[in-house]
């Protein structure tokens, strides 16, 4: 009878195991609170927020590009517009133009601006690859982001709780021939943007440079909230990422446009640094919808990529893309490190959002 009840029990307490392990499931895409901290969405046209919704994401749209005021503008007017229509769903950056760079008053004209701006409801601003690789000053050189003409600009930000979102740089195979480039995505944008392939530009700075240029900007401004977009353009290697990482606590990364860089690299690898890293990582894509646009285009492309995404980040399925000539290995990341870099990390990194 004893032995009998003891089988009984441990029969009982194998199905209660089972039960609980075997029926859990990976969250469902649909069900799973999410957001893409890095688009560009230049249209005040509601559509794409309420497709978006359907889909269980949030946006930050980043605005982009110093060449003038009237540019910046022309991207902060409809963020503005989506920001005062979904509070909830829709947060945005601005930036500032670098017109009159050397010029008396610039300094103060951008700084007056962005107060502007972030009493409007900007949450920070981004800064972009046309500092580094587009303006220089009156003596013909290249204008890095540690310069210090731009110290005022950063201090000011940090001691508005503001944050920084920085493209610097481009990917490391930019500076590479375009058969010998790593990603089909890479090789398709360089061969239409030749301006800023800089295998053909070698009296540019150099990719170590660019680099150089923005870890100067981080020893500066040890206590700024800065966001390196694109993988902060350390997109080929995890190692150099992690040793930034490491080196400067305020810094965290965007994903957009890089995740298929993640895919060439040792699946092992990128799951180890995704696990010890899982604090200062952020899902995004870098997609971009106008006016002009045909939205049914654009969304249909968007989900493709948010689902086939999720699958890399959530299954250990053996899957391929467009973006890459190889099949790789899903990283079957477990739901609390998804919730992180889909949503959680957000809040951290970006404060006051969706308020």
């Amino acid at each position: 009878m004893i032995r009998n009840l003891k089988i009984t029990q441990f029969l009982l307490l194998t199905w209660m195991v089972c039960s609980y392990s075997c029926g859990k499931k990976a969250p469902r895409f649909e069900d799973f609170p999410k957001i893409d901290a890095h688009v560009h969405i230049e249209t005040a046209d509601p559509a794409v927020i309420e497709f978006a919704k359907k889909e269980n994401f949030k946006f930050i749209t980043l605005c982009t590009g110093a060449d003038n005021q009237e540019f910046i503008d022309g991207q902060l007017h409809p963020a503005q517009a989506q920001k005062t229509h979904f509070p909830k769903d829709f947060a945005y950056t601005t930036t500032f133009s670098m017109e009159g760079f050397d010029q008396p008053g610039w300094l103060e004209g951008v700084i007056k601006r962005l107060g502007e701006d972030f009493d409007q409801g900007a949450i920070g601003i981004k800064v972009y690859k046309d500092i580094g690789m587009t303006f220089r000053d009156s003596l013909g050189n290249f204008i890095m982001i540690d310069d210090q003409r731009f110290d005022p600009i950063f201090e000011y930000i940090e001691k508005q709780g503001k944050i920084v979102v920085g493209h610097l740089g481009e990917p490391k195979n930019c500076w590479l021939p375009i058969d010998s480039m790593t990603v089909k995505g890479d090789r398709a944008y360089y061969s239409t943007n030749p301006q800023y392939h800089m295998y053909k530009h070698p009296e540019y700075p150099s990719y170590d440079e660019q680099i150089a240029a923005r870890d100067r900007r981080l020893a500066k401004n040890p206590n700024l909230k800065f966001i390196g977009a694109h993988l902060g353009s350390l997109e080929w290697s995890v190692d150099e990422l992690a040793k930034r990482l490491d080196k400067y606590p305020n810094f965290a990364v965007d994903m957009a446009a890089r995740v298929c860089h993640l895919q060439i690299q040792d699946s092992k690898k990128v799951r180890d640094f995704i696990l010890k890293y899982q604090d200062r990582l952020m899902y995004a894509t870098d997609f971009t919808i106008t006016n002009d646009d045909n939205y049914q285009d654009v969304i249909t492309e968007i989900k493709e990529e948010w689902h086939s995404d999720w699958d890399y980040f959530s299954t250990d399925n053996v899957m391929g893309n467009s973006s890459n000539d190889d099949k790789f290995k899903g990283l079957a990341l477990d739901e609390t490190v998804l919730g992180k870099i889909y949503y959680k990390n957000v809040f951290h990194w970006f404060p006051g959002i969706f308020e």
